[in-house]
């Protein structure tokens, strides 16, 4: 009996110390998952929020500010923003290129309020990841253009019908948090 007790003690205690630390239960840990399609990815995001996946993808752009973005083009043309786990920034030679990347996958979410205050201040948006264009240049140049406002709202209808053709309320900006990358066959310069 008394060697029952010993054991069950430190049960116990392991349970309540590790119960503790995953807030009573809901998941912390990060699963791992292997190899995702990246438009399976994106139609099932809620399945892989806080995960980490490996998936693959054509470079459509890297970010010219400081290269802490890319864009990755699914098989079917729906993006995934790349960004760096580090502060490491992506090198410019991946545009066009063919890459297989693995890291832990975030999701944030854009609503009808975010794009009716883009499109009332006239933003101009990052075509990566929905936010705010940081290129002071380019947003400059193209007010001095003169076509800023058309290109704000040609952003936001975007998202409207996007957000209207998916039915949801929101659009989801698939990310992954990368850890990292790899080069393969099958870019656009290939």
């Amino acid at each position: 009996m008394k060697r029952i007790v010993l054991m069950i003690i430190p049960a116990l205690i392991y349970g309540m110390v590790f119960t503790s630390c995953s807030g009573g239960g809901s998941r912390t840990s990060t699963a791992e998952i292997g190899f995702v399609p990246a438009d399976s990815l994106i139609i099932n995001i809620d399945k892989y929020v806080n995960t980490k996946i490996e998936t693959e993808g054509i470079i459509a752009h890297v970010c010219g500010v400081d290269g802490k973005k890319m864009k990755l083009m699914s098989d079917g043309k729906e993006v995934i923003v790349v960004i760096p786990h580090d502060t490491a920034s992506f090198d410019y030679s991946l545009n066009r290129k063919r890459i297989k990347v693995y890291g832990l996958v975030k999701e944030e979410r854009i609503d009808k309020s975010y794009i009716d205050e883009k499109e009332e201040k006239k933003v101009l948006l990052c075509h990566v990841d929905q936010t705010p264009c940081k290129d002071i240049n380019w947003v400059n140049a193209k007010i001095e253009a003169g076509v800023a406002d058309s290109l704000s709202k040609k952003d936001t209808d975007g998202l409207r019908m996007k957000m209207e053709k998916q039915g949801k309320g929101y659009l989801s900006i698939v990310s992954i948090i990368c850890e990292k990358y790899e080069e393969i066959e099958g870019g656009l310069s290939d």
